[in-house]
């Protein structure tokens, strides 16, 4: 279960966008250039590597003020080790950035169930086309079904709620300094019987996107955090 909601909380902190204030046109807080590359690495509370992630954007669509982007995403072991590859596309419509959150699942967790049914689901995790400090957000949720011969196994439900914009902060990695927005938000986990309530903080740049991402169990204790590392 902690496996599997750390592997979740990752691919939120990796995914999360905002567009620009513009309701009309789309500029989105994500590279949109073709060949641009993200790295962030991931600590455990300890300040232990526990992974690193690259992201590519692979293709850029325009149709009008509206933007689609392929990405590819790569996990990487602490020894540089590639355990995992996927695609995804994200885009930006009418001045809103969306994208579904069954794109936060990391491949190396469904590989436990590759000999059984996967049915994945989820709302579009939505950002408006105005943010401002003390506003809130759009919740958003995440199932995914396990079955094998056709009988339910497992289901795993994730429920992000209570999002706001805590304010702007400039932020400093191994990348550079950058202006961000601060955004707090809840993560409720639910697997079989079992559930798990923790709170992350994000803060995420124009242009750039994800630049540092914390998270917190249900005490408010530091469980681990990333921070971007490389962009180019």
């Amino acid at each position: 279960m902690k496996k599997i909601i750390l592997t979740l909380f990752t691919g939120i902190f990796i995914f999360l966008f905002l567009p620009f204030v513009n309701a009309q046109e789309c500029k989105i807080y994500f590279p949109d250039n073709v060949g641009t590359v993200r790295e962030m690495k991931t600590y455990d509370k300890k300040n232990k590597l526990n992974g690193i992630l690259r992201q590519e954007i692979l293709d850029k669509t325009t149709r009008g003020s509206d933007i689609y982007l392929k990405v590819r995403s790569s996990m990487y072991s602490p020894d540089e080790k590639e355990t995992s590859s996927m695609d995804f596309d994200v885009s930006c419509e009418g001045g809103v950035f969306k994208f579904d959150m069954k794109n936060f699942f990391d491949p190396n967790t469904l590989a436990a169930y590759k000999d059984m049914q996967v049915e994945m689901s989820g709302d579009q995790l939505a950002y408006p086309s105005r943010i401002q400090p003390g506003e809130k957000l759009p919740d958003g949720m995440f199932q995914m079904v396990v079955k094998n011969n056709n009988i339910t196994m497992v289901t795993l439900t994730a429920n992000i709620t209570d999002r706001k914009v805590e304010g702007i902060e400039n932020i400093t990695t191994e990348a550079g300094t950058f202006n961000c927005y601060k955004i707090s938000y809840n993560i409720s986990m639910k697997a079989g019987f079992i559930t798990s309530n923790s709170k992350a903080i994000e803060w995420i740049a124009d242009g750039v996107g994800l630049v540092r991402s914390e998270s917190f169990d249900r005490k408010g204790r530091p469980s681990g955090y990333s921070v971007l590392t490389s962009f180019k």
